[in-house]
């Protein structure tokens, strides 16, 4: 059972939509609705490509 903390590895496609690699990626959150969706954040060793955003993450959490 996935849950929030959790590291995993997922399938992040390619830019061409066709293939992927597994990567790893952070578990945030599940978000609100009757499907089994989950908000993660893939984990990258390439600083020189991160992004600043600014968010909240209250808006995803629910208990």
């Amino acid at each position: 059972m996935a849950r929030a903390g959790q590291i995993i590895l997922f399938p992040f496609p390619q830019t061409n939509l066709q293939q992927g690699k597994l990567r790893p990626a952070l578990i945030i959150a599940q978000l609100p609705g009757s499907f089994d969706d989950w908000l993660i954040c893939m984990i990258s060793s390439q600083i020189h490509h991160s992004v600043k955003i600014k968010m909240s993450l209250g808006q995803y959490l629910h208990d």
